[in-house]
């Protein structure tokens, strides 16, 4: 009857559809599209016209309100309100943007990875040196002193590390936002190696078995053939991934601080902050399988005490720093105090397109069929949750 157009602000100029995309990791953040007033102004409009005499017009206005787009195996849902012709726009530059995203996160990733492998190869390579370095009195321990050394305990400790990553690596497949977890435990590790391979590279301990002679490798003298001994020990422990306890002599001096308790650190945090509520009952697992492994290794005297306790403060302290300050707000990160830590800057572009806050913890299937399995992970989300 003349009353006010809901399609047109009082200047009388028409309103447009506009798209607010946010970009995010793959497979992880729904990329959003949200319509401008005027687009849902319209969609009411289309309904009451669809309510008195337009049936069909009411019924394309639902289909095109709710779109599913898939880029490289990753859906991308799109709510919109009847924005008409411009549908296909939006729909492509959303696509566009997913394919983008897609892309970064995978290079993020994998840059993370390389750095993860420096950290780690740089550990092997000092170890393959330091073995024929270090001296052989072991220094005294309270623990060596109460309990005697157990050597079947190091593979104990083996198979607890092992165990706690599958469990670990399991919730980071499934987490809805798996690449950013686990970009963010490539950083951890490298930072935490990095630490390590100063520390071992400047202090040399002896090893800390009281049977040294029968569990180290010989030290040998620099000869000719002293460079050929170094890439062989190095390759060995590259592919055995540092885990010695099926050897039956190993390389000695590896100690301050411990690898195995980071390891197993990490992997109990990671399940700690990145599983649903309704898995509270895997943290409780998660705790013995940690703390019996970091027994294990000074038990059967791999290890002595201090390099677990060192270990894992400092694991503890990194991880819980790095969640401090990237899950605040992105203006404030650059001028809080956790800013003036040495790893801030190289791991604040790989944060830069994951949206502030703490991430979700909600289950997806992480390939792109089939739909039967999408559609159990929405059912165990609901009793997750």
């Amino acid at each position: 009857m003349g009353g006010h157009r809901r399609d047109q602000s009082d200047s009388h100029v028409p309103l447009r559809p506009s798209g607010d995309f946010s970009c995010a990791s793959n497979d992880g953040f729904e990329l959003q599209v949200r319509p401008s007033m005027s687009s849902l102004s319209g969609a009411e409009d289309g309904e009451a016209a669809g309510g008195v005499g337009g049936g069909g017009a009411h019924t394309n206005n639902n289909h095109s309100s709710n779109r599913m787009l898939h880029s490289n195996g990753n859906v991308v849902s799109i709510s919109l309100g009847d924005v008409g012709d411009h549908d296909t726009s939006i729909s492509a530059r959303a696509a566009s943007t997913g394919a983008r995203c897609a892309k970064s996160d995978a290079l993020k990733t994998l840059l993370a990875f390389l750095c993860l492998t420096l950290s780690a190869f740089l550990n092997f390579f000092l170890l393959t040196i330091i073995h024929d370095i270090v001296p052989r009195e072991p220094l005294p321990d309270l623990t060596f002193k109460l309990i005697p050394q157990q050597r079947w305990a190091w593979s104990l400790g083996d198979v607890l590390s092992t165990v706690n990553s599958i469990i670990a690596f399991t919730c980071i497949a499934m987490h809805q936002h798996r690449w950013v977890v686990l970009r963010r435990l490539f950083l951890l590790g490298a930072i935490l190696y990095g630490l390590r391979a100063c520390v071992m590279g400047v202090t040399f301990l002896p090893p800390s078995f009281h049977n040294r002679d029968e569990i180290c490798q010989p030290q040998v003298n620099r000869t000719a053939m002293y460079g050929m001994e170094i890439a062989t020990r190095f390759l060995t422990y590259v592919v055995t991934l540092g885990l010695t306890s099926g050897q039956d002599k190993i390389l000695c001096g590896d100690l301050m601080f411990s690898g195995h308790t980071i390891v197993l650190t990490l992997m109990y945090f990671v399940q700690l902050q990145y599983t649903p509520r309704g898995l509270w009952w895997l943290r409780y697992l998660a705790a013995p399988i940690t703390f019996g492994g970091i027994a294990a290794l000074v038990v059967s005297g791999g290890h002595y005490t201090m390099d677990v306790f060192v270990a894992y403060w400092l694991a503890s302290h990194v991880f819980w720093s790095y969640h401090q300050i990237f899950e605040m707000r992105k203006s404030e990160r650059a001028n809080a105090p956790l800013s003036r830590l040495w790893w801030f800057w190289l791991c604040y572009w790989f944060e830069a397109e994951v949206p502030e806050g703490r991430l979700q913890n909600r289950w997806t299937w992480p390939f792109p069929g089939p739909e039967v399995a999408h559609r159990f992970m929405d059912r165990i989300n609901q009793k997750l949750e």
